[in-house]
């Protein structure tokens, strides 16, 4: 049972269908639900957990710093009691939260970013066990003294987990790599990048190493390419011997996450601008598993403006959730694509088509999980930047409320 640490929060409902918000015994089991109290609360990622949800957020604590929060609810996105717990609040500085991994042992692990305790503004790694009574199994810290790391997405490898993060050396920003074995202490670490600043988002595991995506201005290895480019970097298991490929175009490319196919080969999800930097575009690539070997990319450059920040593989295909500018105002985006990159189900090119975006006031996704139940399960932030509070929403498969 969790207890509250340092920050409290309210759980305010929103405006959106009465019915979905209900929380008697009857409440449907799709809803939206935003938590906060005024301040600044983002919802970094959300997963299914013994019958409700785990939701890790970054949060503005009194001091106006940020902290790593952990939230649970129960299968209608209430909040349990004693449902909340603040993992950093013994560390200075803003701490940032990143991403929640399910083990195999029924408990999870925490990641994200917290400054030194000694005041000096360094960022380390910051990882955090549980078991599945929810009870911590303690906490570690990677980082050196006086050079930036950031984790910012982990995954379970064949022993073991790996990072993926940045670090940063007299501003020298690389793609950074940590492996971990499985009692979670450090193996080896590597760091990947240029003489500009590269840094990732996403990375999984394959059967000969990792592939992580991230953003690159440090290269430019296609013709026509300037500015920032996405970025595949695929090193072996110990993190060495890089191959590495940028897509993208003249314009600001940033690569946000990525899967692996059973057929082999990759997905990636990015977001491109046009010359301006005003209309961003959610941009798709199918790679081979030799990801020099594009076979198509989807640039929706007749869509509404909208970013893409994660995306799974679901039912032969895949479900993308970000944001999108309708008239009314930024929304959270749901929809989803075939093996080909057509849209199967979403209001990408059409503010009139049906659904799949929700709110317009300030609305974005950045994690998206396929329920049991067949549905999906989404979080992110709702509100003006730095006013912001979470946004937790459970659609049907089909991406309705």
């Amino acid at each position: 049972m969790f207890k509250i640490r340092y920050i409290i929060i309210i759980l305010l409902l929103s405006v959106f269908a009465c019915d979905n918000l209900d929380i008697s015994s009857h409440q449907a089991e799709t809803f939206v639900k935003v938590i906060g109290t005024g301040s600044s609360q983002i919802g970094n990622d959300v997963k299914e957990f013994n019958g409700g949800y785990l939701i890790l957020a970054t949060v503005s604590s009194e001091n106006e710093n940020t902290e790593i929060v952990l939230m649970q609810t129960n299968k209608f996105g209430n909040l349990l009691p004693d449902g909340i717990d603040t993992l950093s609040s013994l560390r200075g500085g803003n701490n940032t939260a990143s991403q929640i991994l399910l083990t195999d042992d029924g408990g999870f692990i925490i990641l994200g970013t917290v400054v030194d305790t000694a005041g000096i503004d360094d960022k380390n790694i910051f990882l955090e066990k549980f078991n599945s009574s929810l009870v911590s199994e303690g906490e570690s810290i990677f980082g050196e003294s006086e050079i930036n790391e950031e984790g910012v997405a982990i995954k379970k490898a064949s022993s073991g987990y790996i990072i993926a993060g940045s670090t940063d050396i007299d501003g020298d920003k690389d793609i950074y790599l940590v492996k971990l074995d499985d009692s979670r202490d450090l193996e080896w670490d590597q760091n990947h990048g240029g003489a500009g600043t590269d840094y990732s988002s996403d990375v999984i595991v394959i059967s000969s190493g990792y592939v992580v995506i991230g953003t690159t201005n440090s290269f430019n290895l296609q013709p026509g390419q300037a500015n920032n480019n996405i970025m595949l970097v695929e090193t072996n298991q110990t993190g060495g011997s890089p191959d590495f490929i940028t897509y993208g175009s003249s314009n600001n490319d940033y690569g946000e996450s990525l899967v692996k196919l059973d057929d082999g080969g990759y997905i990636i999800l990015g977001t491109v601008e046009n010359l301006t930097g005003d209309n961003p575009s959610i941009y798709i690539i199918r790679a081979e598993d030799n990801i020099h070997n594009v076979l198509w990319n989807a640039q929706y450059e007749e869509a509404l403006p909208s970013h893409g920040y994660d995306i799974i593989k679901s039912n032969g295909g895949f479900v993308i959730v970000g944001d999108i500018e309708l008239s009314s105002g930024l929304a959270a985006s749901f929809f989803k694509i075939d093996s080909e990159g057509e849209i199967l189900i979403g209001n990408l090119v059409d503010e009139s088509r049906d659904g799949l975006s929700y709110g317009g006031f300030g609305q974005k996704m950045y994690s998206v999980e396929q329920t049991s139940d067949g549905g999906y399960i989404m979080v992110g932030n709702s509100g003006e930047e730095g006013n912001e509070m979470i946004s937790l929403i459970k659609v049907n498969s089909d991406g309705e409320l």
